[in-house]
C-alpha cells in the first residue's frame, strides 16, 4: 500500500474504500436475496403439530380424550416432581462441595494476623 502524502490522496482512498464496501454490500445482498429465492422455492416443510404421547383407542372419543388428558397431566406432574428432587439433591451436593473447598483452602492460606508482628 503506497503511503498517503496529503488530504487529496487520503480523500481518493476513502472514495475508493467506499466504493469497495458498496460492491461488497450489493454482492451480500444479491447472496441473500438468491438463498431466500432458493429456499423459498424449494417444497416448502409443513410443521404438523405434536404428536401427542399417548394414544388410546377405545371406541369413545371422550374416553380417548380424559384418559389422554389424564395421562399428559400425570406425566407433567411426575417430572415437575422429579425436576423438584433432583433440584434440591443437586443443590445439597453443590453446597457440600463449597463447604469442603472453603475449608481445603482456609486450611492451605495462613490467616493474615500470624503473619504480623507487634
Amino acid at each position: 500500500m503506497k503511503k498517503i502524502r496529503n488530504i487529496i490522496d487520503l480523500e481518493n482512498e476513502k472514495l475508493k474504500l467506499r466504493l469497495k464496501q458498496l460492491e461488497l454490500e450489493k454482492k451480500l445482498d444479491h447472496s441473500w436475496k438468491e438463498l431466500r429465492n432458493e429456499l423459498s422455492s424449494k417444497s416448502r416443510v409443513v410443521e404438523e403439530p405434536p404428536d401427542p404421547g399417548f394414544k388410546f383407542n377405545t371406541g369413545n372419543a371422550l374416553l380417548n380424550g380424559a384418559l389422554g388428558f389424564g395421562a399428559f397431566f400425570l406425566s407433567h406432574r411426575f417430572g415437575a416432581i422429579a425436576g423438584k428432587t433432583i433440584g434440591n439433591a443437586a443443590e445439597q451436593i453443590l453446597g457440600r462441595v463449597g463447604q469442603k473447598i472453603n475449608s481445603m483452602v482456609s486450611k492451605s492460606k495462613p490467616a493474615k494476623n500470624e503473619n504480623l508482628t507487634p
